[in-house]
């Protein structure tokens, strides 16, 4: 909600005139700097700012991007694999949503809606590269952002641990089946609850339930025999 002690005006000053309407009008005709001018603005919701893209509005569309741009790479980039492929999937995962914000409806919340688009863009860019790719090449070109980490050699001993096992802990999910992978990413990661990730996926929330309930097992699995084979 608007709040005019956050702007340049004495908020006392409301009494001197008629409504707040005309106390706003005094305001509008003042010299703010942007970032004076947004405190004195309501925060607006995601579904606002859809409905504002919608409408063809530029400032929304960058205040939505700015908002979920990391979100929408973390996801990517644990459903993809890769950087460059996170990259392109949350480019393109934008580009949709911008253009069908229109038909959004209300049905679900905003951001249930849009990490609908960003997960189905992901699993749909997965397959493409499945197909036009082979088994071995899709292998080789699987570099992550570890790869730009320091070598091993070049860490002290503690931290190149802990690298590993972090490289060990992202090759886990990475083998995960996409059903599986998709529900991890998004309760681990992402923190979304059964009932938005039922949404996002399209099923139950007993499979969302008994999905994540196997990959964390898995995991656990994975873990123990890495852990294992360290000692």
């Amino acid at each position: 909600m608007w709040h005019p002690a956050a702007c340049a005006l004495d908020p006392h000053e409301i009494g001197e005139y008629h409504s707040t309407f005309e106390y706003y009008i005094r305001l509008r005709r003042q010299t703010f700097s942007a970032a004076q001018w947004r405190r004195c603005l309501p925060v607006p919701t995601d579904e606002e700012l859809l409905a504002d893209i919608g409408r063809g509005d530029r400032g929304a569309q960058k205040e939505f991007f700015t908002r979920y741009r990391q979100k929408a790479f973390r996801v990517a980039y644990r459903l993809v694999g890769n950087e460059a492929d996170a990259l392109d999937a949350v480019s393109d995962a934008f580009i949709k949503t911008f253009r069908s914000a229109h038909s959004f409806r209300g049905a679900s919340s905003a951001r249930t809606w849009f990490y609908r688009v960003v997960t189905n863009t992901c699993l749909d860019l997965r397959r493409e590269r499945r197909r036009n790719l082979s088994l071995d090449a899709e292998e080789g070109e699987s570099g992550t952002l570890a790869d730009v980490v320091r070598s091993k050699e070049e860490m002290p001993p503690e931290t190149a641990l802990r690298g590993e096992l972090s490289e060990k802990i992202r090759q886990a999910i990475a083998l995960l089946d996409e059903k599986h992978r998709t529900v991890f990413v998004l309760a681990a990661i992402e923190e979304l609850s059964y009932k938005e990730i039922a949404k996002v996926m399209g099923i139950l929330i007993g499979t969302v339930m008994s999905r994540l309930f196997y990959a964390r097992k898995y995991l656990q699995e994975m873990l123990k025999r890495y852990t294992g084979a360290v000692e």
